[in-house]
């Protein structure tokens, strides 16, 4: 239940409106009465009030202030203003002063009842609307961890968002990093074989030790953890002094930690694990670089070998990567094709190309690497949709088997650019189909039931469609809305009985399905310019 607050100078106001108005059947629990401005605020200090009701003009502070005041304290609380200026000036002033409506003096009590329910109908939106963010927001702090690890795997994917989104996003999360800081990274490997666990209990053991991390390394580096792909462990240290740079990220101190790290999940998990911590760089832009390298020096130092620990410090080890990044980025190519967006299939198709003529123009193995990806994603396509990728490319079918696109990045652009216009083509043809077939059983529901009030609601539930949808899509096949589709048939269903029958209008007006006779004259004259009854007197 609201509460509500009356201001008045003029007592009688004040009494009369709190005796006589039912605010408990508007939900309104408790009427509070204040003779001035000040009492008000005195009375708003105390009270949780919902709404306010006040005069213009009282003595000392007027309503104007103590609207300002309410709005300045009590942000969700809403102002109604009682005058008897009719002056615009005066209606806009109270409005900039944050007041929700204003009532002119004399007033009617239903004119005050049904202003008021709209403020409250008003404070109840904004109260279910509140309850729901609150909602969104204590389940995203519930599980703010896996999000927080989710991004950090994105970006080890190779997933690129702007400076400005990615920020957005880390302190959405409250990310434990810093743009544009040196880093620290390491991998971490179980000994024993993935293999061993199932998904709840390596995400048991990551949820360990990436507690276990935060507690080695928490004093000296902000601590980000996920579990990536390949089921290791990645661990980003960001020194906890901001601006540190490359040489405060101390070889002393992180191989020190990271032994300290190794032997702490032995003695308190009873797990053996490989820790291997690379060469420092700036985060974003070295993270990759810096989890390739990692990958690289896992697999060629530790071999076999699962339960030690090391630090690479050599920049000898250092490596270049030369992946064609946006091939393998994400959203990969492979999954855009199995969506059928089309216009985002482009754009990476023209990453792709463009970073080959950037970086990799002279180098005939990225050309062809590239060249293998694209054909096997546009084959799955076809092999998901039951076809063979000949069938569908034809004439672009006879350069693959001399591997003709792979000679340079021109031959494998003009290449990819023929058979994605033969999928597009191909992709919109059955969409059109598609569409086309729900128009015709549209219309043929329609026709079925002219003398029936038939609603897009209730064709957009016989086809199993959502209204909206089976309106946009009606539009686009068609050129008209569906509903004036409807209009144009039962009007001309009325011409023919109009000219063929006896049936007096208002018998025609239910037999085409309009049960309110005035209703279907109105649209009839809009129409054809005149009446049923003109028409047929006219045509009879």
């Amino acid at each position: 239940m609201l509460q509500l607050l009356l201001v008045d100078d003029e007592m009688s106001i004040v009494d009369t409106l709190a005796s006589t108005i039912p605010w408990g059947n508007m939900g309104i629990g408790e009427v509070h009465k204040a003779y001035s401005a000040l009492e008000a605020m005195n009375l708003l200090n105390i009270h949780s009030i919902d709404i306010v009701i006040t005069d213009a003009r009282m003595p000392g502070m007027d309503g104007l202030e103590l609207a300002r005041y309410v709005y300045t304290h009590w942000k969700n609380t809403k102002c109604l203003l009682l005058t008897a200026y009719a002056d615009f000036d005066y209606a806009l002033t109270a409005i900039q002063n944050n007041i929700c409506d204003y009532i002119l003096k004399p007033f009617d009590d239903q004119d005050l009842i049904d202003r008021v329910a709209v403020v409250i109908a008003m404070i109840r939106k904004e109260r279910e609307e509140q309850s729901i963010v609150q909602r969104a927001m204590n389940a995203m702090r519930e599980h703010m961890p896996r999000l927080r690890s989710e991004l950090l795997q994105e970006l080890l994917q190779g997933k690129r968002f702007s400076t400005e989104k990615l920020a957005e996003k880390m302190k959405l999360l409250e990310v434990p990093a810093r743009i544009d800081e040196h880093v620290a990274m390491m991998l971490v490997r179980f000994k024993e074989q993935f293999s061993d666990y199932d998904s709840f209990e390596l995400s048991l053991m990551e949820f360990a030790v990436s507690n276990m991390a935060e507690e080695t390394f928490g004093e000296q580096y902000l601590v980000w953890t996920c579990r990536d792909v390949h089921g290791y462990l990645a661990i980003l240290l960001t020194p906890k002094e901001p601006n540190a740079d490359e040489k405060q990220l101390s070889v002393e101190l992180l191989n020190q930690l990271t032994n300290q790290f190794q032997l702490n999940v032995l003695q308190y998990l009873k797990k053996n694990i490989s820790v291997l911590t690379g060469h420092g760089g700036v985060f974003p832009g070295d993270l990759l670089k810096m989890y390739h390298n990692l990958l690289q020096l896992f697999r060629r130092r530790f071999g076999s070998e699962q339960d030690m620990a090391l630090y690479i410090a050599g920049s000898g080890e250092l490596t270049d990567i030369s992946t064609l990044q946006s091939l393998y980025e994400p959203p990969v190519l492979l999954h855009l094709m199995e969506a059928g967006d089309w216009g985002t299939i482009s754009q990476k198709l023209e990453s792709i190309i463009g970073e080959l003529e950037l970086r990799w123009a002279e180098s005939p193995e990225h050309i062809m690497e590239a060249f293998f990806v694209i054909y096997a994603a546009f084959s799955n396509l076809a092999h998901t949709n039951g076809k063979m990728l000949v069938d569908l490319i034809g004439s672009d079918y006879l350069p693959v088997k001399e591997l003709l696109p792979c000679k340079t990045v021109k031959h494998l652009s003009d290449w990819v650019w023929s058979v994605f216009d033969k999928f597009k083509l191909q992709a919109q043809s059955e969409t059109h189909s598609a569409r086309l077939s729900v128009v015709k059983e549209a219309q043929k529901f329609i026709l079925s039931n002219l003398s029936q009030d038939i609603s897009v609601q209730s064709i957009a539930f016989r086809l199993g469609l959502h209204p909206s949808h089976l309106s946009r899509l009606y539009k686009l096949e068609m050129g008209e809305n569906i509903s004036d589709y409807i209009t144009q048939l039962k009007l001309e269903k009325s011409i023919r009985l109009l000219k063929s029958s006896a049936k007096k209008v208002y018998e025609i007006s239910i037999e085409v399905g309009y049960q309110n006779p005035h209703y279907f004259i109105k649209l009839f004259k809009k129409k054809y310019g005149t009446t049923p009854q003109e028409y047929r007197n006219h045509h009879g």
